[in-house]
Order: structure tokens, then C-alpha cells, then sequence
């Protein structure tokens, strides 16, 4: 991908901000204490709102400087390929962690509630564990060209972020191990989706995990492991 500015591309982040923005506002009101394990006690409204500026800065950056995009020139139907077959797989794999390992009874919101958070906190997830990483560590090593050495030390680290973060705050040793390995691959993937296809994408690829993860499975297991 070559360098532009594409303010079309930079409304399409805006759009998705501004709806992730709406819908924790909305369980903010419902109930805001779904927020608590990932906020403390800020205001989710007011820290989404935050996280959209950040990602705004961050992906007109990237946009403008690496030819990283929100909806990037990639085949679509590609990346929809990928998302059905890579998606479920790893789904997969979690669920079976849980049958073996049993995760906390709360690992899922429960549904309506689920409906407005999870859309919302991927937004948040993917724009400060993520975008605004990818842009500081495009800034030092430059874009990658190809799955070449300087991808690799822009998606590596990235992917430990999040997979650090949850295997610290696992309750017990085989569910941080898991969650270290597992969210290590769904990173590097995750990474690798925006480089070739886009933000766009990127963020699709997990909403359509937390469907299988959080919403499905989250809803089966109330019932099955509880």
C-alpha cells in the first residue's frame, strides 16, 4: 500500500466511533458496572470518548503516512474468507479451554447487556491496544512491505498487549497460559488483517469472535458449566 489521506476513510472511523461512543453511553445508563472490570470508576462515556480522539490521531496517521487504511484496497471477499474460517477456529479452541479449565462464571456479560457492550468495548479495544501501538511502532520501524522482519516486530508486540493483560489478570495458571498463547495468534492475525485489508476489517474480526465467544457461547454456558 502507498501513502494517502483519504477523508472518506477518516469519516468511516468517525461513524464507528461515534456508534461505539452511542452504545456505551446507552449501557452506561442501563447499567455502567459491566464497564468497572475494564474503566475502574471513570466514566465509560467519557473514556470512549477519549479512546475515539486517540484513534482519530492514530489512524490518520497511519492513513496519511503508511498507507495503512480504515477499508483498505484488499479483496473483501478475501477477508471475509479468512474471518470464516479463522474466527470459528479460535472460538473453538476457547470454548474447549473452558470446558477444560473453566473460566470465572462473569467472563461473559450476559445478554441485553451484551448487545450494547461488546461492540462497544472491541471499538475501545482495538483503537488503544492496537491502532495506537501499530502507529507508534509504524512511526519507529517503518511499514511493512511484505510478512517481513519489520511486520513482525510491529506485530508481536502489539499482540502481547492484550495477551499480557489477560493472562495477569487470569484466576488461575492454565487459564492465563491459554489466554497468553491463544490471544498471542488472535494479535499477530488481528495485526496482520489491518495490514492488508484495514481497520475495517480488523475490527470485524474480533466482533465476529465476541458473537461466537462472547455472545453464543457466553449465553450456552450460563446453562451448561453453571
Amino acid at each position: 500500500m502507498t501513502p494517502r489521506f483519504e477523508w472518506a476513510g477518516i469519516g468511516l472511523f468517525l461513524v464507528i466511533s461515534m456508534a461505539a461512543v452511542a452504545l456505551t453511553a446507552w449501557q452506561a445508563a442501563v447499567d455502567r458496572a459491566v464497564f468497572e472490570p475494564y474503566f475502574g470508576p471513570m466514566n465509560p462515556t467519557i473514556v470512549m470518548v477519549g479512546a475515539a480522539l486517540v484513534g482519530v490521531v492514530a489512524m490518520a496517521y497511519l492513513q496519511g503516512n503508511s498507507g495503512i487504511a480504515v477499508s483498505g484496497p484488499g479483496d473483501w471477499t478475501r477477508a471475509l474468507a479468512i474471518i470464516a474460517w479463522t474466527v470459528p477456529l479460535l472460538a473453538v479452541a476457547a470454548i474447549v479451554a473452558d470446558l477444560v479449565l473453566r473460566y470465572p462464571e462473569d467472563t461473559n456479560v450476559a445478554m441485553p447487556d451484551a448487545l450494547r457492550f461488546y461492540p462497544a468495548i472491541a471499538v475501545f479495544v482495538e483503537v488503544i491496544l492496537h491502532l495506537a501501538p501499530i502507529a507508534v511502532l509504524v512511526a519507529v520501524f517503518g511499514m511493512p512491505t511484505a510478512l517481513d522482519a519489520t511486520f513482525w516486530r510491529i506485530a508481536i508486540p502489539v499482540a502481547l498487549i492484550e495477551a499480557a493483560l489477560q493472562a495477569v489478570y487470569a484466576d488461575s495458571i492454565g487459564t492465563s497460559i491459554f489466554s497468553a498463547v491463544h490471544l498471542t495468534v488472535f494479535g499477530t492475525i488481528q495485526v496482520w488483517m489491518f495490514w492488508r485489508f484495514g481497520f475495517v476489517w480488523m475490527l470485524g474480526f474480533r466482533l465476529a469472535y465476541y458473537a461466537l465467544w462472547h455472545l453464543a457461547w457466553g449465553t450456552a454456558r450460563l446453562e451448561l458449566l453453571f
